[in-house]
């Protein structure tokens, strides 16, 4: 009997070594799962460290996206207390961010437009995205250049949200223009959407830090927002006749020049006076673009009756819907 004791006992040593590894991997868990839980304590508090002022999202559609893009923009940022972080500083960030992102949809838009030649209207579409994209680009840092001026104004606030407002815009008639199932939007269109929720939060964020009440909206003389320069105003209440032009467009030779687009095109680059073209009396049958550089430009005729301007681009003949404008305008300043 006692030679077969120990192979009774053991099992019981066995047994007992086997509950006491359950019992030490149950305690290694338990131990994982309470310093898991602490970390994520531990990463919820630091992340509240890195707060921001409450209600900077209230006014975007896409309220959670905006936060998050809010939180990355504010963990980049030198400070890290509530009290130190502010709405133009957070921003400022963003948008300068926001720049980088957009050079990047550009360089894609250009890279995939040299390589589809055979196909002219995904080319097109390419094109006109890498053109809104451009002028994009430049908004948002004008944008960014009004909002690190000393002295904001309300009119600094108005001209940055039309310019953000103006991006918003330009990324979502990129993405309109891009035929639903095409192999252009399917590389095209996460890189855009991207840019549309940025654009969306920036003006959210613009939104948070705007005047309650802005002079920018409110009549001036019961005529012009303030916004209007007194020497636009004139210009504006004036005839024709008594306005005097830079350049005067006749179809009978009479003038400088027999078409519009030669007198927009002698416009001098980013001039920072206003430069009047008077169209006289007749119909013009071309499409004008009044190009970036061209700004403080200003079209007068003898009235909508006698001076016309009438193109005829259209998708059918190959030409895109941005393209088609019978008179296209891309910067500061255009008077009509």
């Amino acid at each position: 009997m006692a030679i077969h004791q120990p192979l009774i006992e053991r099992p019981k040593a066995s047994l007992c070594k086997t509950l006491s590894l359950v019992l030490i991997s149950f305690a290694a868990v338990i131990s994982t799962t309470l310093f898991a839980i602490h970390s994520i304590k531990t990463t919820s508090f630091s992340t509240s460290a890195l707060s921001f002022p409450p209600h900077i999202c209230d006014q975007s559609i896409e309220k959670e996206s905006c936060l998050a893009m809010v939180l990355e923009t504010v963990r980049g940022l030198s400070t890290t207390t509530v009290n130190e972080v502010d709405h133009h500083d957070i921003l400022k960030t963003f948008l300068e961010k926001t720049t980088s992102k957009i050079q990047e949809a550009l360089r894609m838009a250009n890279f995939v437009s040299r390589r589809i030649n055979n196909n002219p209207k995904d080319r097109a579409a390419l094109l006109d995205c890498a053109e809104l994209m451009d002028l994009s680009r430049d908004r948002v840092m004008d944008s960014i250049v009004t909002l690190y001026l000393k002295n904001l104004t309300s009119h600094s606030h108005e001209d940055a949200h039309a310019w953000l407002s103006g991006v918003l815009t330009n990324h979502v008639t990129c993405l309109d223009g891009l035929e639903e199932g095409s192999f252009i939007r399917t590389i095209m269109e996460p890189k855009l959407e991207e840019l549309i929720s940025r654009a969306r939060t920036s003006l959210a964020i613009l939104v948070s830090v705007l005047p309650s009440k802005s002079e920018a909206n409110e009549p001036s003389n019961g005529d012009f927002p303030t916004w209007v320069k007194a020497g636009d105003r004139r210009l504006l209440q004036a005839l024709a006749k008594d306005i005097k032009a830079d350049i005067v467009v006749a179809k009978d030779g009479s003038g400088k020049y027999k078409t519009v687009k030669e007198a927009v095109a002698a416009v001098p680059d980013k001039s920072t006076s206003r430069f009047v073209i008077y169209v006289k009396k007749g119909v013009y049958k071309e499409n004008v673009e009044v190009g970036k550089n061209k700004k403080n430009v200003m079209l007068v005729g003898d009235g909508m009756d006698s001076t016309i301007i009438t193109g005829s681009l259209n998708v059918v003949d190959g030409s895109t819907t941005f393209n088609s404008a019978t008179v296209g305008n891309n910067k500061n300043g255009y008077i009509s």
